[in-house]
């Protein structure tokens, strides 16, 4: 999480969904559980700007020297890097064309295997643009996606048969796109009554359209956007954040 109050933004969460956080100077730790999540990071503003809270996704790359080529070759920036973060890997952060930013990252020691979401823990990551065509050429070359799910406004990415990213169509003027990460919780109702109280703003409740009950869209107390999730969902196989 970039933020430019990192202590507004833990305390949010450790009071929302019970993440332990260890700050340690401008970096903060998150864990869900015991078992390491996420970091947060302290942003300066702009001159003359505010700065943007915002959650930054990370993508697993076998090498990240050969990813951000790519990333260049494909219309896409490279913001930062390649560099190497000591004991987390070799990373690098990106920019695709419609400035949606993201870390790809060669973790030291291997990515951990996959298993089933916890409550409280990352359950899926999901793209936001208006030129799903254009985003999902420019990940499929970067990150060698096989395959793409189609559904109506929602997309999903696959990589040997296994779904990894939604695609989500919006209709926007923002000068960017951007990435926005899923949380799994047991109850989205129940969730979203304690973020205003935390000082989060809720965007879209679980009883409207298009989350039947089993997603909501927030912002936490410092304004960066994510959603939560009951997963499995309670009617259809499929809810249209595409989470799994």
């Amino acid at each position: 999480l970039l933020t430019p109050d990192p202590a507004a933004a833990g305390r949010f969460y450790e009071k929302l969904f019970g993440w332990q956080i260890d700050y340690q100077g401008q970096y903060a730790v998150v864990r869900n559980e015991g078992k390491l999540i996420a970091g947060i990071l302290k942003v300066e503003p702009p001159e003359g700007g505010t700065a943007e809270a915002v959650w930054m996704p990370s993508v697993s790359v076998v090498d990240v020297d050969a990813a951000a080529s790519r990333v260049v070759a494909n219309g896409g920036m490279v913001l930062k890097g390649p560099i190497d973060m000591d004991k987390r890997g070799h990373a690098v952060l990106i920019s695709d064309p419609q400035r949606a930013d993201m870390v790809l990252l060669e973790a030291r020691g291997g990515d951990p295997a996959d298993t089933e979401a916890g409550i409280g823990d990352w359950l899926w990551d999901e793209i936001w643009t208006d030129d799903p065509d254009g985003t999902e050429a420019f990940y499929e070359a970067v990150l060698g996606y096989d395959e793409v799910a189609l559904g109506e406004g929602y997309d999903i990415f696959l990589y040997e048969g296994e779904w990894r990213a939604g695609i989500r169509y919006v209709k926007d003027n923002r000068e960017h796109m951007l990435w926005v990460p899923v949380v799994r919780v047991a109850d989205p109702a129940v969730t979203v009554q304690a973020v205003p109280e935390l000082g989060g703003v809720v965007w879209v409740a679980p009883d409207e359209p298009p989350s039947d009950g089993n997603t909501a869209l927030i912002g936490d107390s410092t304004g960066a956007l994510l959603l939560i999730q009951r997963w499995p969902p309670l009617e259809s196989p499929l809810t249209t954040t595409g989470a799994k």
